[in-house]
């Protein structure tokens, strides 16, 4: 598909999305906006706060995770000797702001083709994070800090996912947020409200990736494993480094929000040894709700105008494009959703890209448990003219084996990797579990 025809393909989708009816869907079912939006019921009382991103962010993280939407096995002792642990976290979120997290995700991936016989990545990868309101507690005008420390490790001798793509020439990680880089501080942040909640900044150490382009199975974490089914990959990706952003509320429907990163940043490092370099990834997004600013979540356009400075020492030439995403919940079941971008292509993996998949949650018998059933198909273009075009699909589903545990299956398909012109397709079989505490 040429660019210049890419960008009426994607509007045209985006406002199929927006508009389709879907009559045939008429069994209404609560699961997904109710819990997750402080309606259901939680572990330690946690509500959403001031946030700007999704995807793998802290504040995202403290809000979904709390919900308590059950398990296929139940084991009343076993929940109820940890009940006062969620009872301590919320004790100390109502004294002090302080709300605190621990989790822990496995993910093991398998190629059945491979370029250098390394077919297997294995990895783990723990978080201690939380915020702590030290201003205006209990007001629409919260300043908080937010914080997380990690551990990211390789299982025994096995190569970490995000390296597993490149055995067989993928242009895309198949297991995207699972590296082995060891222990490391990957967000101090402040956090900023004003105006009753219109007004909202951030800066400190914080990410350049989930602010921009994501949508609700943005996370490594609970979504789609591989990057390129996860956000556009025609923007570049820098480390969780120094920046800051700030967004205005425009009315009920619409936010308006931009941010500056720095374009060099690597998430385990210092984040100042490459600030002194002056090179910044800018951005620009502007989001419209088409239903309620409740439903942001699900219900949504967002259209990002990016540049990034040129890196001198890594090689990389100035470089600039435009994303957008849209997706739409129906019923609160059916979530179908597109994205996509075109850049020049000098300082992403991707020239032009495209994705468009759909999700369903569903309650199961006997239980109140949210499963998630989520299909998405890819295509792109790399920057690089000699690779040739990929095509990347996924499908997974994500079920709660018991409370707190979510095991995640999953099958990628990868049509002509890009840089591996012996092979024309290559599956990929996933599962990942995170447990939450």
């Amino acid at each position: 598909m040429k660019a210049d025809r890419l960008t009426p393909f994607c509007l045209a989708i985006a406002l199929v999305i927006l508009v389709l009816p879907l009559p045939a869907f008429a069994q209404q079912s609560d699961t997904v906006v109710a819990e997750t939006e402080g309606s259901a019921p939680t572990k330690s009382g946690f509500t959403e706060g001031p946030s700007l991103e999704m995807g793998d962010s802290v504040t995202e993280d403290l809000a979904v995770d709390d919900v308590d939407v059950g398990a296929v096995l139940r084991f009343p002792r076993f929940e109820n000797f940890f009940q006062p642990w969620f009872d301590w976290k919320k004790r100390l979120n109502e004294k002090y702001g302080l709300k605190l997290q621990f989790s822990y995700q496995g993910l093991y991936q398998e190629a059945d083709e491979t370029l250098t016989g390394v077919d297997i990545g294995a990895a783990g990868r723990g978080e201690f994070q939380g915020t702590w309101t030290l201003v205006g507690r209990n007001t629409k005008n919260p300043g908080l800090l937010s914080f997380r420390v990690e551990n990211r490790h390789a299982y025994g001798s096995k190569i970490p996912p995000t390296q597993l793509g490149s055995q067989f020439g993928s242009a895309t990680q198949t297991g995207s947020g699972f590296s082995d880089f060891g222990t490391a501080v990957t967000e101090v942040a402040w956090r900023q409200t004003l105006l009753d909640g219109d007004l909202q900044f951030v800066a400190g150490k914080i990410s350049g990736v989930s602010w921009y382009n994501a949508f609700s199975l943005s996370s490594a974490k609970r979504g789609f494993q591989n990057l390129g089914l996860r956000t556009s990959l025609s923007k570049p990706g820098p480390g969780r480094g120094l920046g800051g952003g700030f967004a205005v509320r425009l009315g009920e429907q619409f936010v308006a929000l931009a941010g500056i990163h720095d374009a060099n940043a690597r998430t385990p490092d210092n984040p100042f040894d490459t600030i002194d370099e002056k090179e910044f990834y800018y951005s620009a997004e502007f989001r419209w709700f088409p239903t309620t600013f409740d439903r942001r979540r699900f219900d949504q356009v967002r259209v990002q105008i990016w540049h990034q400075d040129e890196r001198t020492a890594a090689g990389i030439p100035s470089d600039q494009g435009i994303t957008f995403v849209a997706s739409r919940l129906f019923n609160d079941a059916w979530m179908p959703f597109v994205f996509g971008g075109v850049s020049d292509g000098k300082a992403s993996i991707y020239e032009a890209d495209l994705v468009a998949g759909v999700a369903f949650a569903f309650n199961t018998v006997h239980r109140a448990a949210r499963d998630a059933l989520a299909f998405a198909v890819g295509w792109g273009r790399p920057a690089d003219d000699t690779l040739r075009e990929q095509w990347t699909s996924e499908v997974f589903y994500r079920f709660q084996l018991v409370e707190r545990l979510a095991i995640t299956p999953s099958a990628q398909y990868i049509v002509n990797p890009a840089s591996n012109p012996s092979e024309t397709e290559v599956w990929v079989l996933g599962l990942r579990g995170r447990l939450t505490f």
